[in-house]
């Protein structure tokens, strides 16, 4: 999807995160956060429609911030690419998001673009 089709403007942001899907919990980060979605680097691939549940530490220059807890959202898998030999990336879109949640991420993301 092209950036001009996008609904959310993406922040280039590496984030420790956990996704868990099927009972399982995946070690992943970020390398790309919005508020209608992510981008997931992970160890494995996921399947394009799978519903998961992904929580994300929400950091600043690698320092997390104390008061702040770390946004946990269901989503949904977009879609998936290989990126390296074991690694693949996973745009997945946020399904059911609150008004407390999506305050939060607009909050964090407001935090990376001041302006």
């Amino acid at each position: 999807m092209s950036a001009e089709n996008r609904k959310h403007r993406r922040y280039a942001v590496e984030l420790a995160a956990e996704v868990e899907i099927r009972g399982e919990t995946i070690v992943a980060s970020t390398q790309n956060v919005s508020a209608g979605g992510v981008g997931l680097v992970v160890d494995r691939e996921v399947k394009e429609g799978s519903e998961l549940a992904v929580t994300l530490f929400l950091t600043q220059d690698g320092i997390e911030d104390p008061d702040e807890s770390p946004f946990e959202a269901k989503a949904i898998v977009a879609w998936t690419a290989v990126q390296d030999a074991g690694t693949w990336i996973a745009g997945v879109r946020f399904a059911k998001v609150s008004a407390a949640q999506s305050a939060q991420l607009e909050r964090f993301l407001g935090k990376l673009d001041p302006g």
